[in-house]
Formats: C-alpha cells, structure tokens, sequence
C-alpha cells in the first residue's frame, strides 16, 4: 500500500504507461469552438500527434517520456500553449489557444520585367520515399504518423515572387489526405519561425497521384534574392485501409550531394537530415 501510494504522488512513469494521453484544443475566444488539425509535440522527442477536425487528440504513452515532459501545442494563427505532460493524465483536459494577431501582407505591384523560373526538383523518380504505410486491420502505424513532417532547402537565386507548390505523389493508397504546406526561414541551418501565418493545407481524395499544385499567388510569397527557405509538409490526417503495406509516398533522388531533405517524426521532434532531392518545386516570377 505504501509503494502504491508513492507512485501516485509522485506521477510514475508506470502508471502514464497504462493509458493513452489525451485532450481537446479549443480557442479562447469562443466557448466552444475547436482549433482543428493543431499539432501536439513533446519537447525534443518523437511523440505527439496532431488533433482532428473537433480539436479532440490522443498519443500513447511511450516509455522514453516523463511526466514532467514538457508539451506545446501550435498551430498556424495562435499563440503556442505549454503544459506539462503529467497534466495530461487528466480527464477532459482542455487546451486554449490564443489567436495571434496577423500582420496583413501588402498588395505589392508586380515587376514589370519578370522571368518565369522553376526552383526545386521536377523529376518523378527516385529510391528515396517519405510516406505513410497503411496495414488492414491495424491502424497504428498511421496514427503515429501524425504530425510527422519533411521538407528541403530552396534558394533564389533572384528576386521572385512565387506563384504555386508542387508536389508529386508517386503512391497514394487512401481515400483522403490531408498534408499542410509550410514555410520555413532559416537559422543556424535549420528551420526556424514560419514564413506565413495562414493555415495552406492540402486535402487529396480517391487516391491522387501524380503532380499536386497548390496556387500561392493570394498569399503574396516573395523571396529575396539569395534568401534560403524551407518548404515542407506536414501529415495531418488519413482516411481509407487499404491491404498489405500499400504507402503513400513522395519520391526522391538519393544520395545527392548538393541538396537536404529535412523530416522529423513528430512537430517537436529535433530535424534530421539527408543527402536528398524530393520531388516538389516552386513556380516563381524574378526578376534582378
């Protein structure tokens, strides 16, 4: 009885391992109104997940994780929250996000001398994959995917503007995807704060393939000459089961000695990177 009573007050790692963390993320200006698709990482490790359409979500305990863990959910237009992750053993616990103030993005008359240009990769092979495998009967492995991000280093070369993203997608399995687009600056080689304060996802359905453009003109994109960016994607969110291990994945040539793909597994995860080129690109308008 006494050992019992000591893990209780001091939040045992054993006891987090018998159950699921979970919560709902709600805004604070509305009694009820949900933050849906935010991202839940905890800090500097591959867990977490990302929340559904009612701002409801929930990880597995992991034996790596503590309770004194910190956790910090984001998403693209609010403030982030932290909490410790013992917090989480708690039922019915609610998240508040506060709304960010957003700057809104002069309308900027175009250049007249501009020159189309393609920045990224427009090959469709590759032995490198980032994507999600779906088994039947087990949806694990999808939901751990959730959160899990990749993206690579582009520069300009010159002024631009960019006008849409593209994105090939060699395999996709399921009857829904939702992918969030995001823009990284750069600090100390590694992505930093976002470019955009707008939430750009991507929603693919009965199984797409091939070259996914996302225009990107009303969001008034510009890049500095020699300015370097990150341009990633974000798995939100699955629906469909399909046999065997069927993925959904973006292709990418590997090894290639002059670019990087960044991934990590979870929105607070530390990046990783690898000698490759994924097969996604930027249509911008430069000029000098």
């Amino acid at each position: 009885m006494r050992l019992l009573l000591s893990l209780l007050l001091c939040g045992s790692p054993l006891l987090l391992s018998a159950q699921n963390l979970h919560g709902r993320i709600l805004r604070t200006d509305s009694a009820a109104a949900p933050v849906p698709f935010a991202s839940v990482g905890v800090k500097d490790k591959a867990a977490g997940t990302v929340a559904d359409a009612q701002g409801r979500f929930r990880f597995p305990y992991s034996p790596e994780l503590s309770a004194t863990d910190s956790v910090i959910v984001t998403a693209v237009g609010f403030r982030p929250a932290r909490l410790l992750l013992g917090q989480l053993r708690q039922p019915a616990v609610t998240i508040r996000l506060q709304a960010q103030p957003q700057v809104l993005r002069g309308v900027t008359v175009r250049h007249r001398q501009l020159q189309p240009q393609v920045l990224g990769r427009t090959g469709t092979g590759g032995i490198a994959h980032w994507g999600v495998n779906s088994i039947v009967k087990d949806s694990v492995r999808r939901r751990e995917m959730l959160g899990s991000e990749f993206g690579t280093f582009i520069t300009s070369p010159r002024n631009c503007y960019v006008d849409d993203f593209n994105v090939y997608v060699q395999h996709n399995p399921f009857r829904q995807v939702r992918l969030r687009l995001v823009f990284y600056a750069v600090r100390d080689k590694r992505p930093a704060e976002l470019l955009l304060p707008q939430d750009i996802q991507l929603v693919l359905t009965d199984q797409q393939q091939g070259w996914v453009k996302v225009d990107l003109r009303p969001y008034n994109l510009q890049f500095s000459k020699g300015q370097k960016v990150v341009v990633a994607l974000q798995w939100l969110d699955a629906v469909g089961v399909t046999p065997n291990y069927q993925s959904f994945d973006v292709p990418a040539a590997f090894p290639t000695p002059l670019h990087l793909v960044y991934t990590r597994n979870k929105s607070q995860d530390e990046w990783k990177f690898y000698r490759g080129r994924p097969s996604l690109y930027l249509n911008v308008q430069s000029w000098k």
